[in-house]
């Protein structure tokens, strides 16, 4: 390992497929997917109808984010078996990947309903009326902005570190943990709570992510099928807690890159340069040429899931036939925000335990994304390292490796 190490002490994971990460990993384990008509609002006449949804009740919170991330937290803080009260707050960090909030849907509505809801707003009527709906929901305002998140983590646990939210769309969680490993070699924290939360399965989500044209007109998301035709947006929470000091750890984060391809603001590099700059960065600082496994960025949008399978394989060359390559998109949608967290949590396990998931939804793979696919069921094999990528609208890339401890 040719830079300080990262460990990885603890996950968790709050996903539509289980509450843990251990009873998501049975279902994922299995090839099961999420991917469900929306049941929360009626998306009739919506570009998309489907979505991969957490349905089962939780704690609620004010923010549908917290409600979704704290769970996941506590879960890998347990799995840590690290006393945070023992170790001294200021040398804990949170790092988070999370966009801005929205109010929950009957707000909306009553905010609607105050401004006069024609076609013009009626600011006169609205400063009359938004105030007694914003009694309703005091500290919206507050939870609007994406780095409420990590705050309200940082307030939970103590952590009077550095506390830092990353909102890169669908490179957030994954930037947030390059970062989080930078502030672990720099010595600016020993331990960091780490993770990101996406909770796009909502109206305004559903209508912006159709109108760009980036879902699936058939509903299904299919990661490096040739009938992908978008991908299906997914909600949840990943979260990981990194150490200095190993602790027993079975394996770290010892390499992370991020590039940006200066290209379009949704649109890839068709050349893929930016993401193979990212993957190579993440192998270099490894000090490796090509992992075990890679978990994919791999949304099952046409382009995107084209450039990655080229770019991968000019970085991994013939090694990358004795790999093996999954995106966990097919079972439990994009999250967004919560995408890389998720990834790096996928990659984890397949070093820990030897189990790379499988691509669910990918029948017949495209020519254009020659891979030595993992399909229908986990694969069991030796992992010492696994690449995880995430790649942004707007072109940012951010890949991780992770590697078994000596």
């Amino acid at each position: 390992m040719s830079l300080a190490a990262a460990h990885i002490l603890g996950i968790g994971a709050v996903t539509p497929l289980g509450r843990t990460w251990s009873e998501s990993l049975t279902a994922l384990s299995a090839g099961r997917g999420a991917v469900a008509t929306v049941r929360s609002f009626d998306a009739t006449g919506y570009p998309s109808t489907v979505a991969a949804a957490v349905d089962f009740a939780l704690d609620d919170a004010l923010d549908r984010r917290l409600t979704l991330l704290r769970p996941a937290m506590a879960e890998a803080v347990r799995d840590a078996k690290l006393e945070l009260a023992t170790i001294d707050p200021s040398r804990i960090g949170v790092f988070i990947g999370a966009e801005s909030g929205r109010a929950p849907l009957p707000i909306v509505q009553k905010l609607c309903a105050a401004a006069g809801g024609a076609a013009t707003f009626d600011h006169q009527l609205f400063g009359g009326s938004a105030v007694s709906v914003a009694q309703e929901q005091p500290a919206f305002s507050l939870l609007m902005s994406p780095a409420a998140v990590a705050e309200a983590i940082a307030v939970e646990y103590g952590a009077a570190g550095p506390v830092q939210t990353f909102s890169l769309a669908c490179a957030s969680s994954a930037a947030a943990l390059v970062e989080a490993v930078r502030a672990i070699r720099l010595g600016r924290c020993d331990v960091a709570l780490c993770g990101g939360v996406g909770a796009d399965v909502d109206p305004l989500m559903l209508a912006g992510f159709g109108k760009l044209g980036a879902l699936s007109s058939r509903g299904e998301s299919c990661p490096f099928d040739v009938r992908r035709d978008g991908f299906v947006v997914g909600e949840g929470a990943a979260a990981v807690v990194l150490s200095k000091k190993p602790h027993g750890a079975v394996a770290a984060i010892v390499g992370a890159g991020r590039t940006l391809d200066a290209y379009h603001l949704t649109a890839p590099d068709p050349e893929g340069a930016g993401a193979e700059r990212a993957m190579r960065a993440a192998l270099a600082e490894a000090g490796l040429t090509a992992c075990d496994c890679v978990q994919a960025h791999g949304t099952s949008t046409p382009l995107n899931d084209a450039v990655e399978a080229s770019a991968l394989r000019r970085v991994f060359g013939a090694a990358l036939d004795g790999a093996s390559v999954s995106s966990v998109k097919g079972a439990v949608g994009h999250w967004v925000a919560g995408a890389g967290a998720l990834g790096l949590v996928c990659a984890y396990e397949a070093v820990r335990s030897g189990t790379v998931l499988p691509t669910c939804g990918l029948v017949e793979p495209d020519a254009r994304c020659d891979l030595p696919h993992v399909r229908d069921r986990a694969k069991l094999r030796t992992v010492g390292s696994a690449l995880v990528n995430a790649f942004a609208f707007g072109g940012a890339n951010c890949s991780l490796v992770v590697r078994r401890c000596d």
